[in-house]
């Protein structure tokens, strides 16, 4: 790795909130997986579904989260996990997965009012050579909650993979602003990647994946003028539910308050779409569906 870009990943990884060390990628394979599997799973206060949940129900969710991810075929190499409490339980999460650990957990704080806060990890097989989260920064008076977490893989000489997870603005308040929320995080996000581009785009080729609960989506007409998705798709990405109906990604299932959305989001560049789909998790273990994508890399 470069000086210059050892310098920009320090300037980088100070400002932002490192829970998992940078390490070198061990003995390379001579190409690149074929294949890419990719989970996003918002997996509700875990564990315990809500705040100060008691033992019982935490023990319950554990075991219903860990039922879902193992009957997840294909098995994915990355998965991102929004609303985990802290690094200690995302480790929980994924524990009968073989050959995983939590590449990156944030440490973002408690929004007012709250004693826990929603935390967002980054687990997979693979090694990483740098992992890190960042909290939203505040765009005047806008204070976006939470933020993102990031890890960049080298799945061989000459082939990157930068992974994106995050949670933006829920739409509990007037939606206007919570639009306006929503676009001022991802004009961050968007900082980010191009500075990521920069950077690792001296060490091959890109293949980027992001995703996570978005809390909006690019064809529902409450959302129409917000400009969080479409500043994504004028990166050069490409949303992975494009020409698939509503009724086939569902993600968070009607209730008494809101309808039925599909909040859940995957974006990819660099790479070919194979399959992308919505698994059947159980509502016992979290208010959203996991969402899952097969990404071609070459």
């Amino acid at each position: 790795m470069s000086p210059k870009l050892l310098r920009l990943l320090s300037v980088t990884l100070f400002a932002g909130t490192l829970l998992a060390e940078p390490s070198p990628s061990p003995l390379l394979p001579a190409s690149p997986p074929a294949t890419i599997p990719a989970t996003f799973w918002n997996i509700q206060w875990f564990p315990g579904r809500r705040p100060n949940a008691s033992r019982a129900d935490e023990n319950r969710q554990i075991r219903e989260v860990h039922r879902d991810l193992t009957q997840l075929v294909p098995a994915p190499d990355v998965i991102g996990l929004e609303e985990v409490r802290d690094f200690q339980n995302a480790s929980i999460a994924i524990r009968p997965l073989s050959g995983f650990k939590i590449d990156v957990c944030s440490n973002f704080p408690p929004r007012e009012g709250q004693q826990e806060g929603q935390q967002i990890a980054i687990a997979s097989r693979l090694q990483p050579i740098s992992a890190w989260a960042e909290p939203w920064k505040p765009g005047g008076a806008i204070i976006p909650p939470r933020g993102f977490a990031f890890a960049a893989y080298q799945l061989s000489p000459g082939q990157m993979l930068l992974v994106y997870a995050l949670h933006l603005k829920s739409n509990r308040g007037e939606v206007h602003e919570d639009m306006r929320i929503r676009e001022v995080s991802m004009r961050q996000l968007v900082a980010h990647m191009r500075a990521m581009k920069e950077a690792y785009g001296k060490m091959g080729a890109l293949t980027w994946i992001v995703g996570g609960d978005f809390n909006t989506a690019p064809d529902e007409p409450r959302f129409a003028g917000e400009k969080t998705i479409p500043s994504l798709l004028a990166e050069g990405f490409t949303w992975a539910w494009q020409g698939i109906p509503l009724s086939s990604r569902i993600t968070v299932p009607p209730n008494l308050r809101y309808p039925a959305a599909s909040f859940d989001q995957i974006f990819f560049r660099g790479a070919k779409l194979s399959r992308v789909w919505v698994a059947n998790t159980s509502p016992q273990s979290s208010d959203h569906r996991a969402v899952n994508a097969v990404l071609n890399v070459r």
